[in-house]
């Protein structure tokens, strides 16, 4: 946790990462806000859970998280990348009493499986390896679970472009949390029913993608800003998928912004 405004900026991470995918850029928005950066319920820190880790079990989770740090009751603006964007948006959808805004960052917002399966491949070199419920998949994870120090070290050699925390936070999960994860957030179609209460309740949304990036359904941002007035989008006109690591000033200055406009509204 950073900061100590009274706006709280919940980031939530994307699959096979941990909070630490959010670097020190983002420790700026502490200056006027109160930064949560957890690691969601079974992966890093949170990877021994015996709790469910669908989307139901991580709202469950971050609430019980919010309510042991005093927050509960705070205002609060939710960002998020890729699983963490589309669980962002269940989460708000579960708190609009509170929510002020929210931000996706490479949001993968499918309507069917056939989706899922096309564009999980490309969320990258850990996420296309164990994408799926397949033999090879459970091996591979099986393999870093019993193996995680060396795997982890592994992870790092063949990500070099990635700071070293970060990519060895990429094996702290269990196959039950990727699977739960997976099924549960990535390939159900919740987020929609969610966009749906965020537009009701008239609570900004913003999806964010990186022009390059291969997970975002293409045309899918304008398509759902035609059905809700609430909802905008913005590209970065050279990131991929791992835009927040790789333009984090950019991040953080599309947050501080809407943290600017939200405030002071």
């Amino acid at each position: 946790m950073v900061g100590s405004g009274d706006t709280v900026v919940l980031l939530l991470h994307g699959m096979v990462a941990a909070g630490n995918s959010f670097g020190a850029a983002y420790d700026a928005l502490g200056e006027h806000a109160t930064v949560v950066v957890p690691d969601l319920l079974g992966f890093g820190g949170s990877m021994h859970t015996t709790q469910v880790t669908d989307a139901a079990g991580h709202i469950a989770a971050i609430d019980l998280a919010l309510a042991e740090l005093g927050l509960s009751e705070r205002r609060t603006l939710v960002a998020g990348h890729s699983m963490g964007g589309s669980l962002a948006l269940r989460w708000a959808a579960a708190h609009t009493d509170r929510v002020v805004s929210v931000v996706t960052f490479g949001a993968p917002l499918y309507l069917d499986r056939a989706e899922a399966a096309d564009h999980v491949q490309h969320m990258g070199r850990m996420e296309s390896a164990l994408a799926g419920d397949g033999r090879l998949p459970r091996i591979a994870c099986a393999l870093m679970c019993r193996f995680r120090t060396p795997a982890s070290w592994f992870v790092a050699a063949i990500r070099p472009g990635l700071p070293v925390p970060i990519a060895r936070s990429g094996v702290r999960h269990t196959w039950s949390s990727y699977t739960a994860s997976l099924n549960g957030i990535i390939r159900d179609t919740g987020w929609y029913a969610a966009l749906g209460v965020l537009g009701e309740a008239g609570v900004p949304v913003t999806l964010a993608a990186g022009a390059t990036d291969p997970v975002p359904v293409n045309g899918r941002a304008v398509e759902l800003a035609r059905t809700w007035s609430n909802l905008g989008q913005l590209v970065h006109p050279s990131a991929d998928h791992g835009l927040p690591l790789t333009h984090p000033q950019w991040c953080q200055n599309v947050l501080a912004d809407e943290l600017a406009r939200t405030t002071s509204a």
